[in-house]
């Protein structure tokens, strides 16, 4: 396949993530990686191929994202860099202007409507008027607590409530992760660091709610969103948090994480129908592995997309019916 056969795409955020990123399209035929943004100093100027150790690509590492953009001209830009709709902001409003197609790790703008309201209508305004698609995914949400069980709920007439619990073992897990779900930390100080945005234990079980409640019709009044320590001699050795949302008192969606030293991997969905349960069990699903696939395997999907700011939801093949 020649390089203008290739689909040209720019990582923007070059950390654990986009370097994951890079070393799948590097081994993918159809996809030319044509920029690279990041602001770490120790790697700007740096050839990707030099920081990953695969041998010299002639991508180098910028931090000057208009330029980049301008020149490279990317189709789609696979965007990770953190997971708050109003800290990224300046960077998707650029590349929507520039005319790129964006996929993003942002767990906040996976449903920015629920925390970000204004910003999501500015967004789906500015892409409409780009000709552009503006997605969020990744493992979570995007696909655990959002997409699986939506996928699953095809062969329930009628859902009445969805519960989906995620269990890992967070000593496996990259050290980022376990920064900041505060793994080691003394107890006393996770209250602290969380209220402070030092520590974020999980992003995003609220998106995940609103992405369930939009593709089944629930009606929620409310969503409840709670994270707490796992503590072992003082000491943080884990995060249990969750997200439950209700129609009244009725509560339709329940989702747990629980990410712990020593843990046992395990994902659970459980729907109830209207006359009976579906039960489905794994032995764990690798979450950044996870992420850049789900975020590769969206490309063609945007590519074809009506554009706009999306959601998982609008990909989703079927729609269930709601059990009253």
């Amino acid at each position: 396949m020649s390089t203008l056969d290739k689909i040209p795409v720019m990582l923007y955020g070059f950390g654990f993530i986009g370097r994951m990123l890079a070393r799948a399209l590097l081994k993918l035929k159809q996809y030319d990686i044509v920029g690279v943004i990041d602001i770490n100093p120790k790697i700007v100027g740096h050839d990707i191929g030099d920081i990953l150790g695969t041998g010299k690509t002639g991508v180098i590492v910028s931090n000057n994202p208009e330029k980049v953009i301008r020149n490279s001209k990317p189709r789609v830009i696979l965007h990770a860099t953190t997971s708050f709709l109003n800290q990224v902001f300046p960077q998707i409003k650029t590349a929507i202007e520039h005319g790129a197609n964006i996929i993003s790790s942002c767990e906040t703008l996976a449903y920015p409507w629920y925390r970000y309201p204004e910003l999501a209508k500015e967004l789906d305004k500015l892409a409409k008027k780009h000709e552009v698609t503006v997605l969020s995914a990744g493992v979570n949400p995007g696909f655990i607590f959002d997409t699986l069980p939506l996928i699953i709920s095809g062969s329930c007439l009628f859902v009445k409530r969805i519960k989906v619990i995620r269990k890992i073992n967070a000593l496996k897990r990259r050290l980022s992760f376990q920064r900041k779900i505060g793994l080691g930390i003394p107890a006393y100080m996770f209250d602290k660091l969380l209220n402070e945005g030092k520590i974020t234990g999980h992003v995003g079980y609220a998106e995940s709610a609103m992405i369930i409640a939009k593709t089944l019709g629930f009606k929620l009044s409310k969503i409840v969103e709670k994270q707490e320590p796992i503590i072992f001699n003082n000491k943080v050795i884990g995060i249990k948090g969750y997200a439950a949302g209700y129609s009244g008192k009725r509560k339709r969606i329940y989702l747990e994480f629980i990410a712990s030293a020593n843990l046992k991997d395990q994902d659970i969905v459980v729907l109830e129908c209207e006359n009976y349960k579906i039960r489905w069990v794994s032995g764990g699903t690798p979450g950044d592995q996870a992420t850049i696939s789900v975020m590769l395997s969206f490309i063609p999907t945007i590519l074809k997309s009506e554009s706009g700011l999306k959601t998982v939801a609008d990909f989703i093949p079927f729609r269930t019916p709601v059990y009253s």
